[in-house]
């Protein structure tokens, strides 16, 4: 009744063809089918590599006889829960029109006829928590039973489901403009820069690639696409950084490297328990004994890193690493020996030292990594859309020149709204290295993409940059703070006062930046967390903590940040506009500026007061306010009053006493702004 695909692992025979035959498969506790003549082939599980940015269900790309064949993951396209791929695990390609697509199932049940069974339309809510439009049929027995359930290959294997009946028209579409793309091209190679990120190999044009920096101090821009990394100042030139692996939806490449070697580390105590179980039972050891073929040993023959810092430890930790499993050897030719005692200590004060010994060098090579894996990174300087913006990846690889023969269209299935960032795929070494040629243009969002397009934005950006230059036409000064580890400022003509942080009355049903009001001389006024409006990690008020006054709508608002540095002044020249890939941001329009201090290479993020809130949210702000009574809290408050003239920048301080406090009142002083602000 049933031939057995699950033995066949290469083409299907042409004899079972329009037969009426259905191979069955299993996929989680359900078994499937497609019919036969839909099946060009059942192949092992290969090499997969996988796709940035691609749908959850799309596992990757595999190379199927020199032709890139995409794979979807049945269990996720089926919303059924996860299990890893099994020697059992085989992949069904499916012919749909042009389109050739790979479904990665459990497990092939074999071939089977279907003429004599009851084949009926799914019922609207199938019992399984399947999506009906996956199913095409239900197929039952004589009995009524339900015995399997025929896939909707064309919905199966669709990325957008409104567009199943013109996939062709798409990929032809995909095929035409690439060929017109190439035919600009006046030569047989595409010559290209590639670089890596986690396991996958990328390129990009090599016309596209400007330059290939060091990773330099990036200064964070906060509330912003968590994957732009923030600015980073290249010849008296601000460049912004993407981290390729955040736009991937990937973890850093430091949590990456740590859960590979938690990884290995784990496997070597499983390693080192089946090494004492051996002892203890006094049998037979049948694990690895040879320090090249352990997990950590392959590991290190691949790790590679330019840091002197993380190779020191690597070396160590090979060092040790042989002489646990030279230990380890010798142990077992003691026990040969049958002496008890010999070998129990041996393996107590030698052999399980040098183990704890291995696991705190460990634990040195995660602190090196940490410290020193940044020299191994690149900043890939790619012009998006006439605009350098610099790509964080994990290292350069080479610049390469592959023949065109060898480039192939990216398979229609990855080419969606989600995911249109592969240009085309390099197939070199006989299909066995993949490079997955990137789109510079359809790299970034396209929110960003239109910023960056709207070339006539930086002139207003340029204009409104010109409004903090109040001092003269060569400097102006500023009043900076610091929010974490970053510097920001804003014009000293904007900043009324500098409080202490003092008592702040919380306002009922407000937005979360919102700290609340405080007392400022008998007058409420709100105060705003500059870290929760930042989206920054929370912190607690300390004595460093201040609160700027400043004016919004003709009201005074307070702005509490972690410290005010200093009172300085810079040349107009080092101050640059917010580059383009931020600048009209809705999330950061808050920035009109970058100052630059040529002496320390210290980069200042400048503020502009009245974008901080949007003009909705500020009215929103004195609304709510208003509703606050105004009550006089008596409390202490130290003002920093801040005058400008035309030769020095004066700070005043005054304390307003409360009724708990001494009788004798403090006289106005003058301070050292800096010390002050410290």
């Amino acid at each position: 009744m049933a031939n057995n695909l699950d033995e066949i692992n290469g083409q299907v025979d042409v004899n079972l063809l329009d037969s009426g035959q259905m191979a069955l498969f299993f996929v989680g506790n359900e078994t499937f089918g497609i019919v036969i003549n839909k099946i060009k082939e059942i192949v092992r599980v290969p090499i997969i590599t996988s796709v940035p940015n691609a749908p959850s269900f799309l596992v990757g790309l595999a190379n199927l006889r020199g032709r890139v064949l995409p794979v979807i993951d049945a269990r996720k396209r089926l919303g059924i829960e996860h299990a890893d791929v099994t020697d059992a695990s085989r992949i069904l390609v499916i012919e749909n029109g042009e389109n050739t697509t790979g479904i990665l199932v459990d497990r092939v049940k074999g071939v089977s006829s279907i003429e004599g069974l009851t084949i009926e339309e799914p019922p609207a809510i199938i019992s399984s928590g399947l999506d009906r439009k996956f199913i095409k049929s239900v197929i039952k027995n004589g009995n009524g039973e339900k015995i399997v359930m025929e896939f909707e290959t064309a919905n199966f294997c669709a990325i957008d489901l409104n567009y199943v009946s013109s996939k062709s028209d798409v990929s032809s579409k995909k095929e035409m403009d690439f060929s017109l793309e190439n035919q600009t091209l006046d030569f047989d190679e595409i010559q290209m820069v590639t670089f890596n990120v986690s396991n996958e190999e990328y390129g990009f044009p090599i016309e596209k690639v400007n330059e290939v920096l060091r990773v330099g101090d990036i200064t964070a821009v906060p509330n912003t696409h968590e994957y732009i990394e923030g600015i980073l100042t290249v010849r008296d030139s601000v460049l912004p950084i993407i981290d390729i692996r955040k736009l991937f939806g990937m973890h850093s490449l430091v949590l990456d490297l740590y859960a590979q070697i938690d990884y290995i580390i784990n496997q070597n105590e499983y390693w080192y328990n089946q090494v004492k179980s051996a002892v203890d039972t006094k049998s037979n050891f049948r694990g690895i004994l040879d320090s090249e073929q352990s997990l950590l040993g392959i590991w290190i023959v691949n790790f590679r890193s330019v840091s002197e810092t993380i190779g020191k430890v690597i070396q160590d930790l090979r060092y040790i690493n042989f002489k646990l499993f030279s230990e380890t050897n010798e142990l077992f030719d003691i026990m040969k020996s049958n002496n008890n005692e010999d070998y129990l200590t041996f393996l107590n004060e030698v052999v399980f030292v040098e183990f704890q010994s291995l696991k705190t060098k460990v634990d040195e090579l995660k602190d090196a990594i940490k410290r020193g894996i940044i020299e191994d990174q690149r900043i890939m300087v790619v012009e998006i859309n006439h605009l350098p913006v610099g790509i964080l990846v994990d290292r350069i690889q080479q610049v390469i020149r592959v023949p065109k023969k060898v480039m192939e269209n990216p398979p229609i299935i990855i080419n969606n709204d989600r995911s249109e960032v592969l240009k085309s795929i390099a197939k070199i070494d006989d299909g066995k290295r993949i490079i997955l040629l990137l789109d510079e243009n359809s790299l970034i969002e396209e929110t960003a993409i239109e910023v960056l397009k709207n070339i006539n934005l930086k002139n207003e950006t340029m204009a409104d940059l010109t409004s903090i230059v109040s001092i003269d036409n060569d400097e102006i000064q500023l009043v900076t703070f610091k929010l974490g580890a970053e510097e920001f400022a804003v014009g000293i003509e904007e900043v009324q006062e500098i409080n202490r942080v003092d008592e702040i009355t919380a306002i009922p049903q407000s937005q979360v930046y919102i700290d609340g009001v405080m007392n400022l001389r008998g007058n409420v006024i709100p105060v705003i967390n500059l870290r929760k409006r930042f989206g920054l990690e929370f912190k607690e008020h300390d004595e460093a903590s201040r609160v700027i006054i400043v004016t919004i709508l003709n009201k005074q608002t307070g702005l509490i940040v972690d410290s005010v540095s200093e009172v300085l002044r810079i040349p107009s020249k080092n101050i640059e506009s917010t580059p383009d890939l931020m600048a009209q941001d809705t999330k950061t329009s808050f920035l009109k500026g970058v100052g630059k201090s040529k002496e320390t290479g210290k980069m200042l993020l400048l503020i502009s007061i009245d974008k901080i809130l949007s003009s909705e949210e500020q009215k929103e702000l004195i609304a709510t306010t208003k509703t606050i009574s105004k009550k006089v809290i008596s409390e202490k408050t130290d003002v920093v009053n801040i005058e400008v003239n035309d030769s020095e920048t004066k700070i005043e301080i005054s304390e307003n006493k409360d009724s708990e406090n001494k009788d004798v009142e403090n006289p106005k002083k003058k301070i050292n702004p800096l010390k002050k602000s410290r």
